[in-house]
């Protein structure tokens, strides 16, 4: 009989543990079931808001894609705007200064104009003394440039006079004329000039020899030709070899 009692007794010690510890497991299970429902709550949470988040960066970068190109597209619109309001500034300018000038010779032709009225000239008139102008103007042209020829002729002559004479005043040659020697015989002691009666060279006219600022010698031209002369070297006045390239001053 104790021992059926200490059975039940253990028995029933056994049901209390048992339904204690099925009461803290049902606890504890309950517990890890509610953290696991807030867990997944917050990770949907976190899901969607990671999921808007990355919405809204993926936004924002084509809003700003979007912003770029239109800044772009300004600025092209910008750069041609102003490549055509320089061009038309130019062309304003142009105008402006186009218009100032045809002002100004309009101006000055009705002064003209106004002018001829004065003394009774007519447009015809004005024609015929501009053609006889012209006519004159041509005319001089040509006695100027015969007086020339006479002049060169007159100054030949004369030193050709003073040479047959023997008269012993030295020719006299252009004030300034300068040439260049361009062939030189070291054997018979002439040289050849690039000037000629052209330019003024007379026979017996006497120029100096000039290499870098130093005299180098004196010639006497022999022979005349139109852009060409020969010049013999004088030796009393020779300091070193005459070379091509020298410069012959007067």
């Amino acid at each position: 009989m104790l021992l059926r009692i200490c059975l039940i007794v253990a028995v029933v010690g056994g049901l209390g543990a048992v339904g204690l510890i099925h009461t803290k497991l049902k606890d504890k299970i309950e517990t890890i079931t509610t953290e696991r429902d807030n867990n997944a709550q917050e990770r949907d949470r976190f899901q969607q808001e990671s999921t808007k988040a990355k919405q809204a960066e993926r936004k924002a970068k084509e809003e700003r894609d979007d912003s770029n190109q239109q800044l772009a597209t300004a600025t092209n619109e910008l750069i041609i705007v102003t490549a055509k309001a320089t061009e038309q500034e130019k062309r304003a300018n142009d105008l402006s200064s186009r218009y100032n000038a045809t002002l100004k010779e309009r101006n000055e032709a009705q002064a003209q104009l106004a002018a001829w009225n004065v003394l009774g000239v007519t447009p015809a008139q004005v024609e015929e003394i501009k053609a006889s102008l012209k006519n004159v103007t041509t005319e001089r042209d040509a006695v100027t440039a015969e007086k020339e020829i006479l002049t060169k002729d007159n100054r030949r002559l004369i030193a050709e006079l003073q040479r047959f004479i023997g008269d012993s005043d030295k020719v006299k040659l252009p004030e300034g004329l300068k040439g260049k020697v361009i062939a030189v015989d070291p054997q018979w002691q002439f040289v050849v000039l690039d000037i000629g009666s052209d330019q003024g060279v007379l026979e017996r006219g006497e120029m100096l020899v000039n290499r870098n600022g130093k005299l180098v010698a004196k010639v006497r031209i022999s022979s005349v030709e139109t852009n060409r002369s020969i010049a013999n070297v004088l030796p009393e006045w020779k300091q070193e070899d005459v070379a091509e390239g020298d410069q012959v001053l007067y």
